[in-house]
């Protein structure tokens, strides 16, 4: 067995014939741990690096969100599915929390997948040095990267840190010849003016950015923040309709180099 197989990290989920993280069908293995702390964030339990426990939807007993686990163990539970990513295109992709906050972790999974020859995507935020940001997507076949916002002082209030790097990183990766696609939270009354998403369509225009995908604000993970004891902080806040975002994006110039998907509806130009 390869050393990096041997490699541990920790997880707090594993989602198996998953269809919105990449291509095709998907496995998408969960990391916890990560620097941002977002006002929506639909998976609080994500955002510690230690395993926490968190009461039951039920609201009996409590539950262990997180573990310790080997490469080679996470492998084997993909593997069961590789009839599947390989009819469908898919493969497995790598979220979080933040996948470059477990950077050893992180390329060690991405290379046990390549032994196996499965399609790999890493899902991130890019708040890291570009050298832990390179060496984990050197040898990923997609990076899905969010873009939460252009507004400098915004997104410092919106999830704890700026977003100078993450820009930056972006630039970088492009520039070294991987595939990205820019994912947009859509958060009601935080970053979905007209001018905030055609601000985040230039930059990912001008930086060689072909598809943007709109991600719509849910509460699905508003009840997490009771079972954990934590107060979320947009409780209430309601969800955009699919009418108000295809409105909304009828405002937008889109550039004529960018495929933009809105649940899961492309709209090319």
């Amino acid at each position: 067995m390869k050393a990096y197989k041997d490699v541990r990290g920790v997880i707090y989920d594993i989602q198996r014939y998953s269809v919105h993280d990449g291509p095709g069908i998907r496995t998408t293995i969960f990391l916890k741990g990560g620097p941002l702390r977002c006002l929506w964030c639909s998976n609080p339990e994500s955002q510690s690096f230690e395993p926490e426990y968190m009461s039951n939807a039920g609201g009996r007993g409590v539950v262990l969100a997180g573990k310790e686990v080997s490469v080679s163990e996470v492998i084997e539970t993909a593997l069961r599915d590789k009839v599947f990513f390989e009819g469908s295109g898919g493969g497995i992709t790598l979220s979080g929390g933040e996948v470059l906050a477990q950077p050893d972790f992180a390329a060690a999974l991405i290379s046990a997948a390549h032994e196996e020859g499965i399609h790999i995507a890493v899902e991130t935020s890019g708040f890291s040095s570009f050298e832990i940001a390179w060496r984990v997507m050197e040898h990923v076949d997609l990076i899905l990267y969010d873009i939460k916002g252009m507004n400098a002082a915004r997104h410092i209030s919106n999830t704890g840190v700026s977003n100078e790097l993450i820009h930056s990183n972006l630039r970088k990766l492009l520039k070294n010849g991987k595939e990205v696609a820019v994912r947009i939270p859509m958060i009601p009354g935080h970053n979905d003016s007209v001018e905030e998403i055609q601000a985040i369509f230039d930059f990912a225009s001008q930086s060689g950015v072909k598809t943007v995908e709109i991600l719509p604000y849910h509460r699905l993970g508003e009840s997490k923040y009771d079972r954990l004891s934590r107060e979320y902080l947009l409780k209430g806040l309601k969800t955009h309709s699919d009418v108000y975002i295809r409105e909304l994006l009828l405002q937008v110039s889109k550039p004529e180099n960018i495929d933009v998907i809105v649940n899961g509806l492309t709209d090319k130009k």
